[in-house]
């Protein structure tokens, strides 16, 4: 088979608004970037970085480009999530939208995408595989509520909606909190855990 069938073959079986990395197929690498290239000027791919590529929906006017939160997840990989006010929006705690979105990376963080800011944390949250949601109430904790817009009550109200819904888990979460490095998210952690149980 040849390298541009095996592209071509390899994108038409990824649903749509997914990402496709070039790295992944086992193919010389000039020759899959050349066919990304010729898929991306039939748009059928939209191209976001070196590398990685948006199968979204075509319209007239082009691909929609994905929102760079999702970018910023994908390119970050496990145990990733938002940070700062993403994570305050994320948990509807607050109505402002970031200019910026901020996504905590689990470890080094790699070269962000645009309009993405990375903050390395702890890598037992990638060990853990701590969600979307369970990332952003570690960082609201972090953060003391500082970018969010509500108090502890709404914020406690919030996550054990969350909880319930099973978006979160607070026993993961829990362990999670014992190994981060950030005291004051251990202490508000614990005075959280106590409103929870009242």
């Amino acid at each position: 088979m040849s390298t541009a069938r095996l592209v071509r073959d390899h994108v038409a079986r990824m649903p749509e608004r997914s990402f496709v990395f070039s790295s992944e197929l086992q193919a010389p690498p000039h020759a899959v970037d050349c066919e990304f290239a010729r898929l991306v000027d039939r748009n059928e791919l939209l191209r976001v970085r070196k590398g990685l590529y948006w199968k979204g929906p075509r319209t007239r006017a082009g691909i929609p480009a994905p929102r760079p939160m999702q970018v910023g997840l994908e390119v970050a990989v496990d145990g990733a999530g938002p940070a700062e006010f993403s994570a305050a929006a994320a948990l509807g705690l607050t109505s402002q939208v970031p200019s910026v979105e901020v996504v905590a990376v689990a470890g080094r963080p790699p070269t962000p995408p645009q309009g993405v800011q990375f903050v390395s944390r702890s890598v037992e949250r990638r060990i853990r595989k701590l969600r979307f949601l369970e990332v952003a109430v570690i960082e609201v904790l972090r953060d003391g509520l500082r970018f969010a817009g509500a108090d502890w009550e709404s914020a406690v109200a919030a996550l054990a909606q969350l909880a319930a819904k099973g978006e979160i888990r607070l026993p993961t979460i829990a362990e999670q909190i014992h190994d981060e490095h950030h005291s004051g998210t251990r202490a508000r952690w614990q005075r959280l855990e106590e409103m929870l149980q009242r």
